[in-house]
């Protein structure tokens, strides 16, 4: 957690003594260490509280911090796609890959059994570049004021302490060392690792030094770094595409539908194929989808308590919140919803909270609208499928998004919840790039040039240089 930019409460430098570094975990604990036991009641021990210091993840979750630190984070590993059965002992895996996704907010690495492909070991933080900004906007201004190489030092650090820890569960269970990683990331995250200069990212008309596959060596081991869309659509995108089997899919699904791939987070990226076509924006969310509420909300549960306010007309179709509500905020009980995590948790939405989302999915259904309108003329009839990816992309309410309007109403019974496919993607990618390295007598065009040139087809577009944006965001903003 150190390395992820949050300063812990701790008296006892990690040694799990004090006690004051506790997190929780939203699903899949690991079991409780002795340091665990000492410190925790067992009540808190079975609601998923753990101390930070000495409790190692090894399957996909999510984890909260349960001290006072004033963010709350949500770093999720989790997808619905591309998981592999558990099969055997962990000893049985004779060779190991590395996969990274470098998010604006979180970083997450796993490492995978290069044949199996299920998880051995997980590593995640906040990304530490995030003392510089929330958002890319933010990070390549400081890139441009001299700040690039702080920056490249923050990541690169995160990703050898991952790597560290690889190592030694490899060495302590008779693995085999990692023999590749496969990075995934959002543009200005990958020019930030690569030390690529970030001004022609800041100006219009926003160029990318590189967006091209990059194979190189780094911290002794082969590395590859998922090639990108455009300067705003980046590698994180491609990659889950491919996780979701949509690179090509438009080909076999010609004249039977389209689809909408939408990833939720800070920059939210999206991507609409229909009958051969494909078209992709990007739509500035800010933090209303990443967790930081300043109600102190997560970004699915702000969305599922805002619908259930304007259910109760506590909003109104404008997003102001009625009397007594408005200085103070309104508590509401998350209603059930199957097996999502938070159902009947107390929520505080205030007014901020809700101006955010109304920005954010404003500009988000503007997008949709916009590629629509460019494949389609503007009808959705044709969009069989829809996945929503990201950390809110996991746990996200249907219903809710529809509700406030964030996802159209026509199509609520299309979409899936997919997850953290960037990282999935990139598992899925090492494998394949294992499969080809070892492969006698193969052409040199591979799989990442095949997602190159998937990438050079799609058509993109500058959202807020759209002819009609603004009037389509402002009419979106209302509920």
């Amino acid at each position: 957690m150190r390395e992820g930019g949050i300063a812990l409460p701790s008296l006892c430098d990690g040694m799990g003594r004090c006690g004051r570094c506790m997190i929780r975990f939203q699903g899949a604990a690991p079991l409780p260490t002795q340091a665990d036991r000492a410190a925790l009641t067992p009540v808190q021990l079975r609601e998923g509280y753990r101390l930070a210091c000495t409790c190692r993840p090894v399957k996909d979750c999510v984890i909260e911090t349960a001290f006072d630190t004033g963010q709350r984070i949500q770093t999720v590993t989790a997808s619905h796609i591309g998981r592999a059965e558990p099969a055997g002992e962990i000893g049985d895996e004779k060779e190991t890959a590395v996969a990274v996704d470098i998010g604006t907010t979180t970083i997450a690495m796993e490492l995978r059994g290069g044949k199996s492909g299920r998880v051995l070991d997980t590593y995640t933080c906040v990304n530490p570049q995030s003392a510089y900004g929330t958002d890319v906007i933010a990070r390549i201004r400081a890139g441009m004021e001299g700040q690039g190489e702080k920056l490249q030092k923050l990541v690169q650090g995160v990703l050898r302490t991952g790597l560290k820890q690889f190592r030694e569960l490899a060495e302590k269970e008779k693995l085999c060392q990692p023999e590749l990683m496969v990075i995934s990331c959002n543009t200005t995250m990958g020019h930030i690792f690569m030390g690529y200069p970030l001004e022609s990212l800041g100006q219009s008309p926003f160029r990318p030094v590189n967006i091209g596959s990059v194979k190189m060596e780094w911290e002794g081991l082969q590395t590859c770094l998922v090639p990108g869309i455009s300067a705003f659509v980046g590698g994180d995108i491609l990659s889950g595409l491919y996780a979701c089997g949509l690179c090509g899919k438009e080909k076999e699904e010609a004249g039977k539908g389209g689809w909408l791939f939408i990833d939720l987070g800070t920059n939210a990226e999206m991507v609409m194929g229909v009958e051969g076509r494909l078209a992709g924006t990007a739509a500035a969310a800010g933090p209303a989808f990443e967790g930081r509420g300043r109600g102190g909300a997560l970004g699915a549960e702000r969305i599922a308590a805002i619908a259930a306010l304007l259910e109760q007309g506590i909003i109104d179709e404008t997003g102001l919140l009625q009397e007594p509500y408005f200085r103070n905020g309104a508590e509401v009980e998350l209603p059930p919803d199957g097996d999502k995590k938070g159902a009947g948790k107390k929520v505080r939405i205030t007014q901020e909270d809700i101006r955010d989302i109304q920005m954010a999915k404003g500009a988000v259904r503007t997008g949709i609208d916009f590629m629509a309108r460019a494949l389609t003329g503007g009808s959705y009839e044709q969009i069989r499928r829809v996945y929503v990816a990201g950390g809110l992309g996991f746990y996200l309410d249907k219903g809710a998004a529809v509700r406030i309007g964030l996802i159209p109403a026509r199509l609520e019974s299309r979409l899936e919840t997919v997850g953290n496919t960037s990282l999935a993607g990139a598992a899925l990618l090492g494998r394949e790039l294992l499969k080809e390295g070892k492969s006698s007598g193969r052409q040199e065009a591979g799989v990442l040039k095949a997602l190159e040139d998937y990438a050079a087809r799609v058509e993109v577009f500058n959202l807020a240089e759209s002819p009609g944006f603004e009037e389509s965001y402002i009419s979106y903003m209302n509920f």
